[in-house]
C-alpha cells in the first residue's frame, strides 16, 4: 500500500447523471480499479461533465460505488474560447487539489495541455510528492513530417514544459526507454514500465495456439491493421505497401483495416479496390475486452505502422493471441518487441520495406508458428495487473 493522500491529475472526463452516478469510459475504469489496490486514500482531479437523463451510458462504466475518496471537478475544454474561459476555474480546483493531497500523480498529455503545466506553478509554493508518467509524445514533431510554425511552437513548448515537470518530480516513470533519455538522461533514475491492458485470462495457452495454426496452415494469410485511421498511425504507408505486395507475391492473402478516424472513408473506399492475389477488407472495431480478443485471435498477424515514437499497447495484445507483429522501427515499438523473434520490423515510413517484410511471411508461414509461440512467451508477465505490480514496487519505497 501507498501511505499517503494520493490524487491522480487526469483530463479524461467523468460523466455525471442527474441522480449524482458517475459513468466514464470502461478502459479507464479498468485502470481505476488496480490503482484502487494499492491506493487506499485516493483521489481524482479530473472533468466532470453533467449529462441529461437521456444520455446514453450502455457504452460507459458505472463508478459511482469505486472508493475514490474526492473528485475534485475540473471544467472539460472543447475548444479554444472553453481553454481560455477555464483557465483559471480549472487552475483553481488544481490548486485546492494540490494543497490536499500528499502526493500527486500526472502525465503529459491531455487537451488543451496537461494538467501537469498548472502543477509547475504551484510546485514552488506546495508540498506534496510529484509522480510524472510519461506514455505518449503527441507533440513531437514526426520524422518526415512537414513541420508549421504552430507545430513548430507545440514540439519546442511542450518539450521545455514538460522537461521541467519531469526534473521537478520525486518519482518518474516511463513507457519506453527514449522518453527517459529524452527527459532526464541515461543515468537518473526512473520506472521504465511498458504499458499494456493485457489481462491474464486472454492470454491464449500454447496448445491452443498450435490448434489454431494447424487449422489455418492451409488457408491464405489473414493480416490486421488496427489503428485509430489517422496519418500518424501509418494509414497512407499501409495503403501503398499493399499495391506494392500485390506485385510481389505468389500467395494469396487477406488484409483488413478495423477502426475509427478521419481517413475511415479512404480506407473503406481503399479496401473496394481490386488487387491480384491480395483481398482487402474493412471492419468495424470492436469494444476492447472478450469480443477484440476473439476477433484478434482469427488473425495470424498484426501491422503497426505507426510514425510517431508512441509505444502502442496493441503489440501486447496482439502477442496474448500469438499473432506476430509487423512494426515500424520507432523507439516505442523497438522496446517492447524482439525482431526476428517475436515481430518483424520495418523501416518506419517505408512501404516498400513494409511489403517485402510482410512477403517473406507469406512465403515462409512456419515463421508464424515460431514467431507467435515466442509472443506469447513474452507476454506472459506483460498483463496490465503486472503493470500495477511493478509501479507500487518502485514507488512504495520512495512515497512511504
Amino acid at each position: 500500500m501507498i501511505i499517503g493522500h494520493y490524487v491522480l491529475f487526469t483530463r479524461v472526463a467523468l460523466f455525471k447523471s442527474p441522480e449524482g452516478k458517475l459513468f466514464c469510459d470502461p478502459l479507464w475504469a479498468k485502470d481505476l480499479k488496480l490503482h484502487l489496490v494499492y491506493l487506499p486514500d485516493f483521489s481524482l482531479c479530473c472533468p466532470v461533465v453533467d449529462v441529461i437523463p437521456e444520455f446514453d451510458t450502455s457504452g460507459l462504466e458505472d463508478i459511482t460505488e469505486f472508493t475514490i475518496k474526492h473528485i475534485y471537478a475540473l471544467k472539460k475544454d472543447s475548444g479554444l474560447k472553453s481553454v481560455i474561459r477555464s483557465f483559471l476555474p480549472n487552475f483553481n480546483v488544481v490548486k485546492k487539489a494540490s494543497v490536499a493531497a500528499d502526493i500527486v500523480h500526472s502525465g503529459g498529455a491531455g487537451w488543451a495541455f496537461p494538467l501537469s503545466f498548472y502543477l509547475l506553478l504551484i510546485r514552488p509554493f506546495k508540498k506534496f510528492k510529484w509522480v510524472m508518467v510519461i506514455e505518449s509524445s503527441f507533440w513531437m514533431i514526426q520524422k518526415g513530417e512537414k513541420v508549421t510554425v504552430r507545430k513548430f511552437l507545440e514540439h519546442h513548448i511542450y518539450s521545455i514544459l514538460l522537461k521541467r515537470c519531469v526534473r521537478s518530480a520525486d518519482v518518474r516513470i516511463f513507457t519506453q526507454s527514449f522518453y527517459k533519455k529524452y527527459f532526464i538522461g541515461a543515468n537518473d533514475n526512473a520506472l521504465i514500465a511498458p504499458a499494456t491492458w493485457v489481462d491474464e485470462s486472454y492470454i491464449v495457452g500454447e496448445k491452443v495456439f498450435r490448434e489454431r495454426f494447424e487449422l489455418r496452415a492451409t488457408k491464405p494469410l489473414e493480416i490486421l491493421f488496427p489503428a485509430r485511421l489517422e496519418k500518424e498511425k501509418g494509414v497512407y504507408i499501409v495503403f501503398e505497401a499493399i499495391e506494392q505486395l500485390a506485385r510481389l507475391i505468389s500467395k494469396p492473402v487477406s488484409i483488413t483495416f478495423m477502426g475509427q478516424g478521419k481517413l475511415k472513408g479512404e480506407c473503406k473506399a481503399f479496401c473496394q479496390r481490386q488487387f491480384s492475389q491480395v483481398l482487402v477488407q474493412f471492419r468495424e472495431p470492436v469494444e476492447y475486452g472478450t469480443l477484440f480478443f476473439q476477433a484478434l485471435a482469427s488473425y495470424d498477424v498484426v501491422l503497426v505502422a505507426n510514425l510517431a515514437e508512441e509505444q502502442p499497447r496493441i503489440v501486447y495484445d496482439a502477442f496474448s493471441q500469438g499473432c506476430v507483429v509487423v512494426g515500424a522501427n520507432t523507439s516505442g515499438i523497438s522496446h517492447i518487441t524482439r525482431p526476428g523473434i517475436d515481430s518483424v520490423l520495418f523501416e518506419r515510413g517505408d512501404s516498400l520495406d513494409l511489403a517485402a517484410k510482410l512477403n517473406k511471411l507469406i512465403e515462409q508461414p512456419q515463421l508464424i508458428l515460431d514467431m507467435g509461440l515466442e509472443a506469447i512467451n513474452c507476454v506472459q508477465n506483460k498483463t496490465h495487473e503486472q503493470m500495477h505490480i511493478e509501479r507500487e514496487r518502485y514507488l512504495k519505497p520512495i512515497l512511504n
